[in-house]
């Protein structure tokens, strides 16, 4: 099993760009189906990373199951925000008349690409439905780089403060507050508006948010769930990073965001590391005479200093989990090579 996670139902991984967290993440699945574990990896990240790691020409919204040398299972997927949308308001709407009325509105499709932090609660949903299905033992989510990871993980509660927003309760929220401000409060201003923004268009947000009439409390009770998930004990956090400066200051950071947010990490997993076995100078020549001797020295070196630098970032973050992954030497793009890397990740 691998060191820290036993016993969790949701692994997020953390860490700046670079430092390869997707195909740790992938690893980590792998590692954990090694175990025995039904496992579902899931990639938030619009950049189709994940398929590449496994070598697959497509993932999709929904979970595909791989074949590989492993007692549990493996499946992977990466967020649709467009199809999750969907399928929440599907669940939440009253009857399939109101659902129709959402997602046929040409304002739904806008939303799920343009609007800021819809795909992060999108995402904090999908998690969500995956750590419901019956299916899967466990969910290890692949996060995009560092502050769009914190914007994953506020996703929920910033839905909670828009809904409960007075603006939202007083405006937005249909036929109460919005449409009495159209018919008596403010026409001046929305005809002002609609000469700007265009009639038709002013005329599709009305109807959008019309259209949600009844919903609010059912997404103010979907966030409150995700909120209690990713702070519950079943919910570990992985930090992935390279033994490079910018890495362990960015690490640093991270480490820092999850503690404001009462989210402890189970894991540390520094990436990308020259092989440790060079870091013992026993193995060195007493003086180096060749060329080799001195790159074999200078190698070693590098290596010693790649150790000191994650044991010190480990005693700073007060973390006594850490796994090194060995740096390849050739790129992973198959799940060959990620059982090799998920191995690593078995030992202590």
């Amino acid at each position: 099993m691998v060191p820290g996670l036993e016993g969790l139902s949701v692994v997020v991984c953390l860490g700046p760009g670079g430092v390869g967290k997707t195909t740790t993440s992938a690893a980590l699945a792998i590692a954990l189906a090694q175990a025995g574990k039904r496992v579902v990896v899931l990639t938030i990240d619009p950049a189709r990373r994940l398929a590449d790691a496994m070598g697959l020409d497509d993932l999709s919204n929904e979970p595909r199951q791989l074949s590989g040398d492993w007692s549990g299972e493996v499946w992977a997927a990466m967020l649709d925000a467009n199809a999750t949308f969907r399928a929440v308001v599907e669940e939440h709407a009253a009857d399939s008349t109101q659902a129709e009325r959402i997602v046929s509105n040409r304002l739904f499709g806008d939303l799920t690409s343009s609007l800021s932090g819809t795909h992060e609660y999108m995402a904090s949903e999908r998690l969500h439905s995956l750590n419901r299905d019956d299916r899967f033992d466990v969910v290890v989510l692949d996060t995009p780089p560092s502050r769009h990871a914190f914007d994953f993980l506020d996703s929920p509660d910033r839905l909670v403060r828009f809904v409960d927003h007075p603006l939202y309760r007083s405006i937005l929220a249909p036929r109460q507050g919005l449409m009495r401000m159209v018919n008596v409060a403010a026409q001046m201003v929305v005809r002002t508006i609609g000469r700007v923004v265009g009639a038709q268009l002013l005329d599709d947000v009305v109807d959008f948010f019309a259209a949600f009439e009844g919903m609010d409390e059912g997404f103010r009770t979907r966030a409150a769930d995700v909120s209690e998930l990713l702070a519950s004990a079943r919910t570990g956090y992985v930090l992935v990073t390279t033994p490079r400066v910018e890495a362990v200051e960015a690490t640093r950071w991270i480490h820092d965001g999850l503690n404001q947010r009462s989210m402890t990490p189970a894991l540390l997993i520094a990436n990308r590391a020259m092989p440790q076995e060079l870091a013992n100078p026993g193995r060195m020549p007493a003086v180096a005479t060749s060329a080799i001797d001195r790159n074999l020295e200078q190698l070693s070196q590098m290596a010693s200093d790649e150790k000191e630098m994650i044991a010190e970032l480990a005693a700073r973050l007060e973390l006594d989990r850490v796994v090194t992954i060995d740096d390849q030497a050739e790129p992973i793009g198959d799940l060959t090579g990620l059982s090799v890397v998920a191995r690593s990740l078995m030992s202590d």
